[in-house]
């Protein structure tokens, strides 16, 4: 009877562990067409940084294969800012690539928690990036 209480307790700890875990939130991505045929990512993270220790430590953009196109190191917490905003700038954008993902790390949760995908192959992100070249 203990044995099952003690297994019970443990699985219903790592449950809430899972529930509330403080995953950083990809809530908006925006690119823009650069000089060179480079891009420039806005990115939007929602986390709540707490310290040195526990704070959003990096973001990636991927494609649709999940393969790594470029990542973005952030050197410093944020801990009285709901939203984290950054920016990374001069990164190439590979042929064939149809999608972009943007997902964030959390350097206490790590991966996991909402991406943000930026379809490349819609006609209204084409019609923007010609409009923003003008």
């Amino acid at each position: 009877m203990v044995s099952v209480m003690k297994k019970s307790s443990f699985a219903l700890i790592a449950f809430l562990t899972v529930l509330y875990a403080e995953k950083a939130d990809v809530v908006e991505a925006k690119i823009k067409k650069s000089f060179g045929g480079s891009y420039v990512a806005y990115v939007q993270i929602k986390h709540k940084d707490v310290d040195e220790k526990h704070f959003v430590d990096q973001w990636q953009i991927l494609n649709q294969d999940r393969k790594l196109i470029a990542p973005r190191v952030v050197f410093k917490p944020h801990p009285n800012e709901e939203i984290i905003y950054s920016d990374l700038y001069g990164f190439k954008i590979p042929k064939g690539t149809k999608k972009l993902i943007f997902r964030a790390h959390c350097s206490k949760d790590g991966y996991g928690g909402k991406e943000f995908v930026i379809d490349l192959t819609k006609e209204e992100t084409k019609e923007k990036e010609t409009k923003d070249n003008k």
